[in-house]
C-alpha cells in the first residue's frame, strides 16, 4: 500500500500503450461525430438517413461474409489504414495485418466448430458525412450449441464516396 502523499506509478506495456492510444483516437473520432444532427432512429435530413441505412446494410452483409468465410469480399470493405482489436490478440494495424488476423480468427473458429454473427443496433454519421460509427450485438455459437453474446463498435470512413472500415473492436 502506498504511503500518504506518495505518487502512484503505473507501468504499461507497449501493447497497453497502443491500445490506450487507439481508444483515445477513437474517442476523438467519435467526439467529432455530431450527435445533434441525428438520433438512433435516423435524422430528419434524408442524406443522413440514407447513409445510416447504407451502413446498416453494409454491416449486415459483412456479418454474412464473415459467416461464409469470404475474406476476399471482407477485404473490399477495409480502409487502407484499418485497425482490428480482437480479444486475446495484439492490435492488427493496416490492411494486410487486419486481413491476416481475420484469416487467423476464421481458421480458429472453423477448427473449433464456432460460428460468429452480429447485428447492428445504431449508426451515427458525422455532420460532415465522411465518418461514422455503429455498434451492435455479436453472437458466437459454440460447437455444443451454446451461444455467447458480446458487443462491437466499428468506425467507418468514406473513401472515394464508398464507406470503408477504419476500426473494429469487439468482445
Amino acid at each position: 500500500m502506498p504511503q500518504p502523499n506518495t505518487p502512484l506509478i503505473f507501468h504499461f506495456t507497449k501493447q497497453t500503450n497502443f491500445c490506450i492510444t487507439c481508444l483515445l483516437a477513437l474517442t476523438i473520432v467519435l467526439g467529432a461525430c455530431n450527435s445533434d444532427a441525428q438520433t438512433d432512429v435516423g435524422s430528419s435530413d434524408p442524406n443522413f438517413a440514407t447513409e445510416q441505412e447504407k451502413l446498416m446494410t453494409l454491416e449486415r452483409k459483412w456479418s454474412d461474409m464473415y459467416g461464409e468465410g469470404d475474406v476476399e469480399k471482407i477485404a473490399e470493405l477495409l480502409a487502407n489504414e484499418s485497425v482490428l482489436l480482437a480479444p486475446g490478440e495484439p492490435p492488427a494495424v493496416g490492411y494486410e495485418n487486419v486481413l491476416a488476423l481475420t484469416r487467423k480468427l476464421l481458421a480458429a473458429e472453423a477448427a473449433e466448430g464456432l460460428s460468429v454473427s452480429w447485428e447492428p443496433e445504431a449508426v451515427f454519421v458525422s455532420s460532415s458525412g465522411d465518418m461514422a460509427y455503429d455498434y451492435g450485438l455479436a453472437k458466437t455459437k459454440l460447437a455444443d450449441g451454446t451461444v455467447i453474446k458480446g458487443s462491437y463498435l466499428v468506425v467507418w470512413t468514406k473513401e472515394k464516396d464508398t464507406w470503408k472500415i477504419a476500426a473494429d473492436i469487439f468482445n
